[in-house]
């Protein structure tokens, strides 16, 4: 059964919502960053011919005398962060603009002269000369020339501070989206959670708010029938354990939507009490199912006793229902965990899960039977999960059979 209208390629609204959203903010996604991308390449060509215009201006200014207007190209190129390095024919480097580049400057020009490249005594030096290497790999160094038309020096330059933030700005934008895009999903994860915490609650009161007065009504003819009972008969004492078991029922639902209180540690004695109480309620079935629980734990945990009683109420009826012909064996395994928690593992030998279902089977709605209201196994991941903080899993499913596997955490965690 499942209950929600189908759309379009028969999804449901709430899928094919979430599919558009996906989709669109994809679309946006690339969109956005594919044009970003497009103008960034175009202000990062315009970036380096500007670079290239300035640092050939200065490095023929520097060796044509004309040093106030060199001065003033090299204000210009310090404002937008280019940075420079002028080494000679032997190497040397003679000149670097140290507020870009921040090597600190040498103003005793001999002193430069008498640099070795090969095996400088200065550090700026040796760092002007790293720096130099560095920057010929990403730009062709010029070559500065005399009148006559010899080379006199070279001229290494950089990309401006501008270029480098330009060429981050694309992935900074991408992974803004994405923060911006993972946040609407929070959001409406959360929203999905209160919707189902709200109609798991509203269910639940109403539910044991209807099966109180009933349940107070067979309770009073229950008491009646009991004192004209002839001795001997075990009938009504079983009849009055099955109206204790929806009084359990009634306070179970009632838990839901509230914090349960965890006091129960006997992990043994509440699966022996769920298998002791459907043993007595198959003889219908002709003897065809096996019952039984395996192993031990000795780990503590704590837990609520009537909730996880449900939690394995529930897995055993499925695993029955799910025999072929009626015929198998459920059992619960136990067993201690190197963490400190407890294994509970619900086995039937029935026909399996279809792979299909398998990732849809703890969502409230769905049902594989005509009357469900797929609503099981969803209260039992909340009260697994939410309640006493564990985890519910389908460990394994085939035509051999379905084993869940309920993971409880230490009491001390």
């Amino acid at each position: 059964m499942d209950p929600l209208p189908r759309g379009l390629f028969g999804l449901k609204r709430r899928q094919l919502f979430t599919a558009y959203l996906l989709l669109g903010s994809v679309l946006i996604v690339v969109g956005i960053t594919a044009y970003t991308l497009r103008i960034t390449r175009e202000v990062e060509v315009q970036t380096r011919l500007i670079t290239d215009l300035f640092s050939g201006m200065v490095s023929r200014l520097l060796f044509a005398g004309d040093s106030s207007e060199a001065g003033r190209v090299i204000e210009i190129i310090n404002d937008i962060k280019i940075p420079l390095i002028v080494t000679d024919n032997a190497g040397r480097p003679i000149f670097w603009n140290s507020g870009v580049t921040g090597i600190p400057k040498i103003d005793d020009f001999a002193l430069l002269m008498r640099q070795d490249p090969r095996a400088p005594t200065e550090p700026a030096v040796s760092s002007a000369l790293a720096l130099a290497a560095e920057l010929d790999e990403h730009a062709q160094p010029y070559a500065i020339l005399d009148p006559q038309g010899r080379r006199i020096a070279t001229l290494h330059y950089g990309q401006s501070a501008l270029d480098q933030q330009i060429r981050i700005m694309p992935y900074l934008e991408l992974a803004i989206m994405v923060l911006f895009f993972l946040a609407i999903l929070w959001g409406l994860q959360v929203k999905k959670e209160n919707e189902q915490n709200l109609l798991f609650a509203g269910m639940a009161k109403e539910t044991a708010h209807q099966l109180g007065t009933p349940l107070t009504s067979i309770m009073g003819w229950l008491a009646l029938l009991q004192d004209r009972a002839p001795a001997g008969d075990d009938t009504l004492p079983e009849l009055a354990k099955d109206v204790e078991r929806l009084n359990k029922v009634s306070a179970r639902f009632s838990q839901i939507g509230s914090l349960p209180k965890l006091d129960d540690s006997d992990l043994v004695a509440v699966v022996e009490d769920t298998i002791t109480y459907f043993r007595r309620r198959l003889p219908h079935l002709g003897g065809r199912v096996e019952l039984r629980a395996e192993g031990a734990a000795r780990n503590p945990v704590v837990f609520n006793r009537d909730l996880l009683e449900w939690v394995l109420e529930n897995l055993i009826k499925n695993g029955i229902d799910a025999l072929e012909d009626g015929k198998g064996t459920v059992s619960i395994r136990l067993n201690d965990l190197a963490d400190g928690g407890v294994m509970i593992r619900v086995c039937d030998t029935g026909r399996g899960i279809k792979p299909s279902y398998r990732a849809k089977i703890f969502e409230p709605g769905f049902s594989t039977k005509a009357r469900g209201w797929g609503m099981g196994l969803a209260l039992v991941k909340r009260i697994v999960t939410q309640y006493h903080g564990g985890r519910i899993r389908v460990e394994s499913t085939g035509p051999q059979g379905t084993v869940f596997a309920i993971s409880l955490p230490g009491k001390d965690r």
